[in-house]
């Protein structure tokens, strides 16, 4: 037998050519998608952290403030207290001893939110109402009057002037 050149036997090796082009390309493409895919993925794993560490920058910086403010406001009742003893120290030194005891206390209360962090204090908050639930409910219940007072005390925003019609 000899080779002969057929049209048929060209076609089918072309065929199996374009076939093997075909999945080489497909492959290729494939890889490439891939690695695409993947390197998407990555950035947005990233963008993501970056993100949620934004967030938790900017929340632990009002948490920051929050208790900033919150220790300042402790505080400035440390020192009313203290006032207060000043003024029964003439008349009612027993009694002015007592508020001299419970503005200490205060004060130390107003140091541990200076310095602590806002899960420990959270933790000695739930120990404190665990061993002394009265006290901690009688506690709540002060705290609760201070800041009605505080919040009361604040002068309300005052809308848009108006004139004797009611117009701008």
């Amino acid at each position: 037998m000899t080779d002969t050149y057929t049209p048929q036997t060209d076609l089918s090796g072309k065929a199996k050519e374009v076939v093997r082009d075909v999945k080489a390309k497909a492959a290729e493409m494939t890889e490439d998608i891939a690695k695409a895919a993947k390197d998407s993925a990555a950035q947005l794993g990233s963008s993501a952290k970056e993100f949620v560490n934004t967030a938790k920058d900017k929340a632990g910086e009002a948490v920051a403030q929050r208790k900033s403010l919150s220790a300042d406001y402790i505080g400035s009742i440390a020192q009313a207290t203290q006032q207060a003893a000043m003024a029964f120290d003439q008349d009612l030194p027993q009694a002015a001893r007592y508020i001299r005891q419970a503005s200490e206390q205060i004060h130390g209360v107003a140091d541990n939110v200076r310095e602590k962090d806002v899960r420990e204090l959270v933790g000695d908050v739930q120990e404190f109402a665990r061993q002394q639930p009265a006290l901690f409910f009688g506690g709540a219940v002060m705290l609760g009057f201070a800041a009605l007072r505080f919040l009361k005390s604040t002068p309300p925003k005052q809308p848009a002037s108006f004139d004797a019609r009611g117009e701008e």
